[in-house]
C-alpha cells in the first residue's frame, strides 16, 4: 500500500537535522561559514529570505563544531537575551569561543549594539542568522559596517537541486515507489510556485502528500498508473494560496 501520509511527514515544516539534505548550494554557504568562523572572524552575518533554510544549516553547523570547538547555539535571542549577555559577559578572554544566534532580525538596535562591544573583545565570533531585509538598515550604522566581517548568503536553490531534496528525503526514508512516481513536469510545477525557497517546497510537499491521501483512501485507482497528475499539485496549490 502506497503511504501518502508518511511521505507528508518528512516535508513537515520543522528544524530537524534528520531531515537535512546535503545540497550544492546549501553545502558551499555552510563551508563559507565554517572557514570565517576558523579564522575566529568577530561579526559574521547569515542572509537570506525567509524559508531560505538558514536555521537548518545554523543548526547543522552547530552540531559539525560541537564536539572540538567552545560553541553556543540559541534558536531566539529575543527571549533569551539577557541569558546571552550574561553568558558572553562570563566568558574566558583567552579562550575563543562561538555563539550561534538564529531569528536575529528580532534583536533591537540597542542589544546589537551590545553584542558589538562583546566581539570588540576578540575572544568571541559571534554568527548573526537574519533576513536579507534587515541587513541594509544595519549595515547603515558607522559602528557595524567596518565591523561585519563576512556577509553569506543564503541562496535559493536551483531546479534540479529541490529535484534532489524532494527525491533524497522519499528515498532516504525507503519510498522509492513514491519518488518514482514524480516526472520532470511535476518538479517544473512545484519549482514555478516554490521558486526556489526550501520552506515554501516543505509547504507545498506536505499538503501534496496531504492531497494525494485524500484522494488514495476515496480511490486507490486513480494512481494505478503509478505517476502524478499536475492537477493534485494545483490542489495543493490553491489550498496553501487560500490560507
Amino acid at each position: 500500500m502506497v503511504s501518502f501520509a508518511e511521505a507528508r511527514e518528512l516535508f513537515r515544516d520543522v528544524v530537524d537535522l534528520k531531515h537535512y539534505i546535503p545540497l550544492s548550494t546549501s553545502e558551499k554557504t555552510k563551508n563559507d561559514l565554517l572557514l570565517a568562523i576558523n579564522q575566529k572572524e568577530k561579526m559574521i552575518l547569515l542572509t537570506g529570505e525567509a524559508g531560505s533554510g538558514k536555521s537548518l544549516l545554523l543548526r547543522n553547523v552547530y552540531e559539525e563544531l560541537k564536539t572540538n570547538k567552545k560553541v553556543f547555539f540559541v534558536s531566539n535571542p529575543y527571549l533569551e537575551i539577557n541569558s546571552i549577555l550574561s553568558l558572553l559577559k562570563s566568558l574566558d578572554i583567552n579562550t575563543h569561543q562561538i555563539l550561534l544566534l538564529d531569528e536575529a532580525q528580532l534583536l533591537t538596535s540597542e542589544i546589537w549594539e551590545n553584542l558589538r562591544i562583546y566581539a570588540d573583545r576578540g575572544n568571541v565570533t559571534i554568527v548573526f542568522a537574519t533576513h536579507d531585509t534587515d541587513i541594509k538598515k544595519l549595515l547603515e550604522k558607522k559602528h557595524f559596517s567596518t565591523r561585519i566581517n563576512y556577509i553569506i548568503p543564503v541562496k535559493k536553490v536551483t531546479l534540479p537541486e529541490m529535484e534532489n531534496f524532494i527525491y533524497s528525503k522519499l528515498l532516504k526514508n525507503n519510498l522509492n515507489e513514491i519518488a518514482d512516481m514524480f516526472s520532470k513536469k511535476n518538479f517544473k510545477k512545484i519549482y514555478k510556485f516554490t521558486k526556489g525557497s526550501l520552506r515554501a517546497t516543505n509547504q507545498l510537499m506536505f499538503k501534496l502528500f496531504d492531497v494525494m491521501d485524500y484522494f488514495y483512501k476515496k480511490d486507490p485507482s486513480r494512481f494505478a498508473n503509478n505517476k502524478i497528475d499536475n492537477k493534485y499539485i494545483e490542489i495543493a496549490i490553491m489550498d496553501l494560496k487560500a490560507k
